[in-house]
């Protein structure tokens, strides 16, 4: 990251890495018994963790470390690469990271002074997307060459750099693809593994970056905070019949948050990249395409001091070569050479090994830029802390206000934030800001911290770019989202303050849910207020316990408040008591206690609900719904095929379709002739199984319905709503953003919510009701200003209509949700609606004068 050209040094002729004996370290093809990139091979993740074991017994360059366990229960590992003097000051060298991370107190000049001791950390890891192998094949090449290769190059890397190899960053997914591959090998079955390749997330593993849900970002997330990189490389590859490789610079818009000196190192990098392929004569390399730096939910890292490095290279058919469908004497691509792209591809194949070779020259050219200018980049990974350690603009702080609606949303956000090592501070007493008092225990993060950065980006609205092909022509679409604003999506009060104020405060160390105090055995019932979302938590505990719940159906007084409709009546049982213990322990969410029940009309929840979740093969929606489930302990199953043979309605209560289970994946499903029997759970059930969702529902079955599903419930039901959002992406679009929403909060399915709040809407849809429809609304986008962060085009088309709907068919009960109420579960303060109509569907309604008695069981 230097300055100019001019700042290039040689390398250093007292270089202190030694020579490595020729034939210490086995070469990766002497171990696995193929070269990496062989037609048709491909290491396993169990044995690429016995070689890289095998490495520090054999040369003194490397360590090995197992930082923890998958989701499944595989080794997630860390190489530790660098000069043997190096890796036996790493302490220290790991020290001098984290004080120029936190630069307080720190002059510029003692920064330069630190910047020359110490050793940029350079990043690399492969195979989060699993079906992506080739990335993770590169691994033990670039491995083996910095164990023993002698080069002037390898000398300066290790001499003046650290290098940090995550092998990979979904060990599950590399095993079952894998794994996958061998099983089906001489048979007729597709050889490209059928289902989500991490367990819950799929391809949405590198899209939890702000959340940290799965153990494979936490461990990551650990890894970052731990040792400082200067910059991560992350391997990827992209579709087969484009360019070859991209390489940063990525395309316009960049989110403004990103300090402009990463934006720079960056864009050299990949500079570095494509010129060390081009030298090396790889044809096909393309930058400035396809790829922005607009969304932290892909890049926790440069909110934290570091470059992101995305290389992509194109696909194979797994580890077999890619032939142009137009014949192999047809070069692959486009053919036009551009100013971002100068050397198209010539030939009409593509193989592993060329993945394997292009990853490698991208690496060793980042790697080597990096060790060349060592001091210059750590110097400039303090300048960016430094800034915002010493920023000194508005915004001033985000104030989160004490008294929430949501104790357990306001936990998990602060939660969030200081995962990502913000600091957060507490009011000891009452203080204003902008007119406004907050209470003591209001916390306060402020934007003049070493990660501010994370913290601005995901506290503010985002205002994407009204970006077009063309004046007047179709958007570019963000490579991923264009709305993430953390408070709008977990249903938490925020305020922005411009200006500085003075409050009394104190650092929280550790983030924990509020204390709550159960009130004494109270005569007549617990009460437990709807507003939050982890209220659900204790839902499922107490069907575990078997102790009767009750939902009060209005608004009631007891104990000198005001109850919301919606709120949980449970029974003053030692069961409950035990269940209300642990659940607010978790959760902070209060519990009242009341002497006489309340006299007023209920629903009472059935015991045991059971739910299926309808998820199909790789349908990423309902992973995450799976997730979500177990999280909650909801009494779910993953639907399969079979359960479409019998009668649904013996089975389950409710059945929730996620977004992407069309009317053709749950009636096609899995080809039986291209998929071996272990996925039989998720092949077709057929029209006649389709129709028997039809039996379910008019049979009392509960049936939810969300994003791009809703169009097969609509048309299999016969449900009187209709789309009213045109296809054409100029007329209308929104790209996963936050629309404003206003809700009927005395429908169940609304109970716990405000009046109005935003939803998460990516290319979704909103509906009408037909002319006599006795459906109710539930939510609607309001009629002005429904853009609440991100991108909208086309306001017009989607005011005032509905998006989520309640539906009567038969004896049982639908809900359509047009948008994604539960996208990638970062949509906390909407998963109310999801949970509220699971269980009021199987309930049973409950008079005035019966409630009590329902209480006693």
């Amino acid at each position: 990251m230097p300055g100019s050209a001019a700042a290039l040094r040689t390398p250093s002729a007292e270089a202190e890495v030694p020579s490595v004996a020729a034939g210490s370290v086995p070469t990766p093809e002497q171990y696995f018994g193929f070269e990496m990139g062989a037609e048709g091979e491909l290491a396993r993740y169990p044995d690429m963790l016995k070689y890289f074991q095998l490495m520090p017994r054999r040369t003194n360059r490397v360590t090995y470390e197992k930082l923890g366990e998958t989701t499944m229960h595989n080794d997630y590992s860390l190489l530790t690469i660098s000069s043997p003097r190096n890796l036996q000051r790493i302490d220290r060298l790991v020290e001098i990271n984290r004080r120029l991370a936190n630069p307080r107190g720190l002059s510029n000049a003692e920064a330069k002074k630190l910047a020359e001791e110490g050793r940029p950390f350079y990043l690399l890891f492969a195979s989060i997307h699993s079906t992506e192998v080739g990335t993770g094949q590169a691994v033990p090449n670039i491995v083996h060459r910095l164990a023993t290769e002698n080069s002037a190059d390898v000398k300066e890397i290790l001499d003046k750099a650290v290098v940090l190899v995550v092998p990979s960053q979904n060990p599950d997914g590399q095993e079952l693809v894998v794994n996958h591959w061998y099983d089906t090998k001489g048979t007729p079955y597709n050889r490209s593994y059928p289902d989500l390749y991490h367990k819950y997330i799929g391809h949405d593993d590198n899209r939890d970056w702000f959340m940290f849900t799965q153990k494979e970002t936490q461990l990551a997330v650990q890894l970052q905070n731990k040792y400082k990189p200067v910059i991560t490389h992350d391997m990827h590859q992209m579709g087969s019949s484009g360019a070859r490789m991209f390489v940063p610079p990525y395309l316009d818009p960049f989110d403004p948050n990103i300090h402009p000196l990463l934006v720079q190192a960056t864009n050299t990098v990949g500079n570095e990249m494509a010129h060390a392929l081009a030298a090396e004569g790889k044809e096909g390399v393309v930058w400035n395409d396809v790829y922005d730096y607009w969304t932290p939910a892909r890049m926790y890292m440069v909110y934290h001091g570091q470059p992101r490095i995305l290389t992509e290279i194109a696909s194979v058919n797994l580890a077999d070569t890619y032939v142009n469908p137009r014949g192999p004497d047809v070069p692959i691509g486009p053919q036009q050479p551009t100013v971002n792209f100068p050397a198209p591809y010539s030939k009409g194949t593509w193989t592993l090994k060329q993945i394997v070779d292009y990853g490698d020259t991208a690496a060793f050219a980042g790697m080597k830029y990096v060790a060349r200018f060592h001091s210059e980049w750590l110097y400039n990974f303090y300048q960016v802390q430094r800034d915002w350690v010493n920023r000194d603009r508005g915004p001033y702080a985000f104030v989160i206000p004490a008294d929430q609606r949501d104790p357990y949303a306001t936990y998990e956000l602060l939660k969030i934030l200081q995962t990502a090592e913000v600091e957060i501070h507490q009011a000891t007493a009452p203080f204003s800001s902008n007119g406004k008092e907050y209470p003591a225990g209001s916390w306060v993060v402020k934007l003049a911290q070493p990660f501010g950065s994370f913290a601005k980006t995901m506290l503010e609205k985002q205002v994407y770019p009204d970006m077009r092909e063309y004046e007047g022509g179709p958007p570019m679409p963000p490579y991923d989202i264009a709305g993430h604003t953390l408070p709008m999506l977990m249903g938490v009060s925020v305020d922005t303050a411009q200006a500085e104020f003075g409050a009394t405060l104190t650092q929280v160390e550790k983030v924990a849910p509020g204390k709550v105090e159960l009130p004494p055995t109270p005569q007549g019932a617990y009460l437990v207020g709807p507003e939050s979302y982890g209220a659900f938590r204790l839902v499922a505990e107490l069907q575990k316990a078997g102790v009767p719940t009750v939902r009060a159906a209005e608004e009631f007084e007891a104990a000198g408040r005001t109850f919301a409709a919606g709120t949980f009546v449970l029974p003053p049982s030692a069961q409950a008591r035990g269940v209300l213990t642990k659940v607010t322990k978790e959760t902070g969410i209060p519990v009242y206690g009341v002497d006489t029940a309340p006299a007023v009309d209920g629903f009472q929840l059935k015991g045991g609900t059971r739910v299926g979740l309808h998820r199909g093969a790789n349908n990423i929606p309902g992973g995450w719904m799976m997730w979500l489930f177990e999280q909650y302990g909801i009494n779910h199953s993953v639907m399969s095929a079979q359960d479409f043979e019998g009668d649904l309605n013996d089975k389950y209560d409710v059945i929730v379709l996620p977004p992407g289970m069309t009317k053709n994946r749950i009636v096609n499903g899995l080809d039986p002739a291209k998929n071996p029997p272990e996925f039989a759970w998720a092949y077709g059930v057929g029209e006649e199984g389709w129709r028997k969702l039809q039996d379910f529902v008019e049979d009392g079955g509960t049936l939810l319905s969300l994003g791009s599903s809703v169009a097969g419930t609509t048309e299999l039901l016969d449900l009187p709503i209709e789309p009213v959002l045109p296809d054409d992406e100029k007329e209308f679009y929104s790209p996963g953003s936050l629309l404003n929403q206003e809700f009927d909060t005395t429908n169940p399915v609304a109970w716990g919510m405000t009046e109005e709040w935003p939803v998460f809407f990516e290319s979704d849809q909103a509906y009408r009701l037909k002319p006599g429809a006795e459906s109710s609304v539930v939510s609607r986008y309001p009629g002005s200003d429904v853009l609440a962060s991100g991108w909208l085009l086309g306001e017009d088309y989607i005011k005032g209509q509905a998006n989520v709907i309640s539906h009567q068919v038969g004896d049982g009960y639908v809900v359509t949700y047009g948008s994604q109420v539960d996208f990638r579960t970062w949509t906390r303060g909407t998963f109310k609606l999801i949970f509220n109509a699971m269980y009021q569907g199987p309930s049973t309604p409950v008079s005035a004068q019966l409630l009590g008695q329902r209480l006693g069981g």
